[in-house]
């Protein structure tokens, strides 16, 4: 049941701090296209937690991230996990509500969160995307759901020397100390990498980039 609960934390990328310094991080996993860095810091019970960054280029631009973003067709798709994901305006320009549950195997119940997004664009192809836990009427909470709380994260978006464009996610994430790091580091590690894979080919598609 331990090891079900990861599928979350690495899909949903619980986080605590993303804005100390990150020139410590240690490449931990790299194919030909992602790249992830781990670091551990100290959390605020004084336990060491995990930060993770991880780094990939796309063609794409921008207003297709954000479009991603937004679609509640695609959202399963590239959510590791997601049974379900949903999209709320919100009165304030350039911030939306989005809900996502996933589908974890019996005898565990499933698991959802709801985020406020915030996008905040820049000059020169670049923005910022910051999201943090929420609540919104219109996702009430589930008797057979488990509302996972406290969350907090950004994507990055910056030209790249290439003509791509570059794409910088955060995420830390507190150590299950149930779980043995030998157990619980491949599970995040390869969640993580999925969904940025999922993530980077939606954007790359021909199709979804004229929609």
């Amino acid at each position: 049941m331990e090891r079900l609960q990861l599928f979350c934390i690495g899909s949903l990328m619980v986080i605590r701090s993303l804005f100390a310094d990150t020139s410590d991080f240690k490449l931990v996993k790299q194919n030909d296209a992602i790249a992830l860095y781990e670091r551990w810091i100290p959390g605020a019970d004084g336990e060491n937690v995990r930060e993770i960054k991880a780094v990939f280029r796309v063609k794409t631009a921008v207003p297709a991230v954000v479009a991603l973003f937004k679609n509640q067709a695609k959202g399963r798709q590239w959510n590791t996990n997601a049974s379900d994901y949903k999209i709320a305006s919100t009165p304030e320009a350039g911030q939306w509500i989005t809900y996502i549950r996933y589908a974890i195997p019996w005898p565990m119940d499933d698991q959802d969160c709801c985020l406020l997004y915030m996008y905040q664009p820049r000059a020169g192809n670049q923005a910022e995307i910051r999201f943090e836990s929420t609540t919104d009427h219109r996702f009430p909470l589930s008797n057979k759901t488990t509302r996972i709380t406290g969350t907090r994260g950004k994507w990055m978006m910056e030209p790249a020397s290439d003509g791509q464009l570059k794409i910088t996610y955060f995420v830390t994430t507190d150590r299950s100390k149930k779980i043995p790091r030998w157990v619980s580091d491949p599970i995040i590690h390869d969640n993580l990498f999925k969904t940025m894979t999922k993530f980077k080919g939606l954007l790359e598609n021909d199709v979804y980039a004229k929609q």
